[in-house]
């Protein structure tokens, strides 16, 4: 008799199931039945048939299994650990109750997010029941110990925090039991404990230090030892995954990660990844992607000093950056992971004196055999418009991380745009390259060089006067010349010039005129220079945004003249004048409306953040970080001296022609 009613409810709960039935009266009196069945059985047969039909109905009538099982289910974890099967299928009920798929049919539909939490709460009420399911996770069976961590990883998906107090209470008993897992050899037990640390030890400073402390890197590493010569696969991935995620905003963890000369063991598997002939898995470019971003974290701008200086010197010592500039040559790489080798090279090499000689010194002359790779890289940027547009951005990155804090690389650049003998005249240098860049009109060439520019005379006053120097012929035959100061200008007045274009010969000339004298001077000295600035500044009020921004633009432009590290002993070039200028022909209010467009703009906002170049397609190139920073610091200096002083207009004022 026993077994006949067994049968015949199990049979009915399947039977449920398999005809789609939407009788949600038959399905809760089903349910209530499994469980008054489980509750009630003496007969491990019955009880895992009553767990098994549970798990039926689980996804479909999610609330309903969850309400109404989840206490028995758990006092199963606790009370009956010898049957292997039957706590497999307790754990696997568990975890449909407590996740939801939107991609799947099984699941019951319209559930919100907060009935998911709210059950996942419900279980984690008696933190018993969370040490039940660690004390599952130690168990031989392979099956009950993968559905135990998948089912943690659940519960710490939907209640991060509370979870991970919860294992952070009993450190034997809970912490250090996860630890062994990442010894388990088994692939299937290797990827479910990478998913289930990544969540663990998000955001929790405690955990991570545990983690450390109990060997976490040096037993991780074990996964690439034992998959040296290879691609890698998806547990690498999952295991760089986690490294990823842990070293986020987390300073101990990178420091922790050097000290224990980790980074030595993940290039010595990546070593062989990077320079070997083999084609480029889907794998292998996942793979090599997340190495590449595990890099850039460690060496970040936004890092701690003491972090990124010595992430770059393990980063040179051992070989990593060469490498990387070894696959520069290579024709087989990927796009997409060249672009990112590059940004990563930049990083590397960023304010590191010694690093940045690794790309190659900088030759007033060609060099006929091996150009240096800068040259290369350059020559890509400006010249070779079927490039990949990420490719091309991630030079000018790199450009500006050569250039960041190296006075030696700014100024040997800066000396091929001088006038040079006949001889040297006719060679192409990192010079020519940027100012053909410049002229060109292809918006990313322009644009880039545009911003290159602007990084060689950043807050170098001698590197700013040097450039006033340097004269371009503006036809073949090398008869009329032009300054470069003349030829910006020249560049924004011309109506067939895009957006990008005038972007980036703004930001270069606003970057020039920044606490600089002299080229305020030779900006005024230009006919119709001041004249044009008013103009773009008074148009009539657009809903262009990008018009808007360029209109700010100028408005910087000119107020930049105003500062006082800009004044001029000369009546017509002081900053009074200035002032009056404006005042008479803009007016005050109108000014500083157009110049506090850009501080609105989002494109301001991205570029203020971080140093790295993160633009998707090519028109959301128009601020970086370096000019992002130039406004930030002078805007409001130039709003202060036109609030503060009372403008007085004088017959001395600074009269621009019409």
């Amino acid at each position: 008799m026993t077994f006949r009613h067994r049968h015949s409810l199990l049979s009915s709960a399947i039977s449920l199931i398999t005809t789609n039935n939407n009788n949600d009266t038959i399905d809760k009196e089903t349910i209530q039945c499994l469980c008054n069945r489980l509750q009630s059985a003496t007969q491990f047969e019955d009880r895992r048939d009553a767990v098994f039909g549970l798990k039926l109905f689980s996804k479909k009538c999610k609330l309903e299994v969850g309400r109404k099982s989840m206490k028995i289910l758990a006092n199963i974890l606790q009370d009956d650990r010898t049957h292997s099967n039957l706590i497999q299928l307790t754990l696997e009920t568990l975890t449909n109750v407590v996740t939801y798929d939107v991609d799947s049919d099984e699941e019951q539909s319209d559930l919100s997010e907060d009935i998911i939490v709210e059950l996942t709460e419900k279980y984690i009420e008696s933190e018993e029941n969370v040490y039940a399911v660690l004390e599952c996770i130690t168990k031989s069976d392979v099956n009950v110990r993968r559905a135990a961590i998948q089912f943690l990883t659940a519960l710490l998906r939907n209640c991060t925090e509370q979870v991970q107090n919860i294992i952070l209470k009993k450190r034997r008993e809970g912490f250090l039991k996860l630890m062994n897992l990442l010894d388990d050899k088994r692939e299937d037990i290797q990827s479910d404990t990478l998913l289930l640390f990544q969540i663990l030890i998000r955001s929790h400073s405690n955990i991570q230090r545990l983690f450390v402390l109990e060997h976490g890197f040096q037993r991780l590493s074990e996964i690439l030892v034992d998959r040296y010569g290879t691609d890698g696969d998806v547990i690498v991935e999952d295991y760089l995954s986690f490294l990823l995620s842990l070293f986020e905003y987390n300073q101990l963890a990178q420091s922790c990660f050097r000290k224990f000369s980790q980074i030595v063991d993940l290039f010595g598997f990546f070593q062989s990844v990077l320079t070997g002939e083999k084609c480029w898995s889907t794998q292998k470019v996942k793979n090599v992607h997340l190495f590449l971003q595990i890099i850039r974290t460690l060496v970040s701008p936004t890092n701690s000093m003491e972090n990124i200086v010595a992430c770059q010197h393990i980063i040179e010592k051992w070989g990593i950056l060469h490498c990387l500039c070894g696959v520069l040559t290579r024709t087989t790489v990927p796009t997409d992971v060249l672009a990112e080798i590059i940004n990563t090279i930049g990083d590397i090499i960023r304010g590191n004196t010694e690093n940045q000689r690794v790309l190659g010194p900088i030759k007033k002359t060609i060099v006929k055999v091996h150009k240096p790779t800068l040259f290369n890289l350059i020559y890509t940027m400006v010249a070779d418009k079927k490039k990949l547009f990420q490719l091309r951005i991630s030079i000018l990155y790199c450009l500006q991380c050569y250039l960041y804090k190296n006075d030696f690389g700014k100024l040997m650049i800066i000396q091929t745009l001088l006038p040079q003998t006949e001889n040297a005249a006719n060679q192409t240098t990192l010079g020519h390259l940027l100012i053909s860049g410049y002229l060109s009109n292809d918006n990313v060439a322009s644009w880039c060089s545009g911003i290159a520019l602007a990084h060689l005379i950043n807050s170098n006053l001698e590197y700013k006067h040097e450039l006033l120097k340097v004269v371009i012929a503006v036809n073949q035959s090398q008869t009329n010349i032009k300054t470069l100061m003349e030829i910006s200008i020249d560049l924004l007045q011309n109506l067939s010039s895009s957006f990008h274009k005038r972007i980036a010969t703004l930001i270069f000339l606003c970057t020039w005129l920044s606490n600089c004298s002299l080229a305020v001077q030779a900006l005024i000295s230009i006919e119709n220079s001041i004249s044009y600035l008013i103009s773009q500044i008074c148009i009539e009020p657009s809903t262009n945004e990008r018009e808007l921004l360029i209109q700010s633009l100028c408005s910087f432009a000119l107020g930049l003249c105003l500062l006082p590290s800009n004044n001029n002993p000369i009546q017509s070039y002081s900053t009074e004048s200035f002032k009056q200028l404006i005042n008479k022909r803009i007016g005050i209010n109108l000014f500083q409306e157009k110049l506090r467009i850009i501080s609105k703009s989002e494109f301001y906002i991205k570029a203020l953040e971080k140093p790295q170049l993160k633009f998707l397609v090519s028109n959301e190139m128009i601020f970086d970080h370096e000019f992002a920073h130039l406004y930030e610091t002078l805007q409001s200096s130039i709003s202060n001296i036109l609030i503060k002083q009372e403008i007085i207009s004088t017959d001395n004022s600074f009269i621009v022609p019409t």
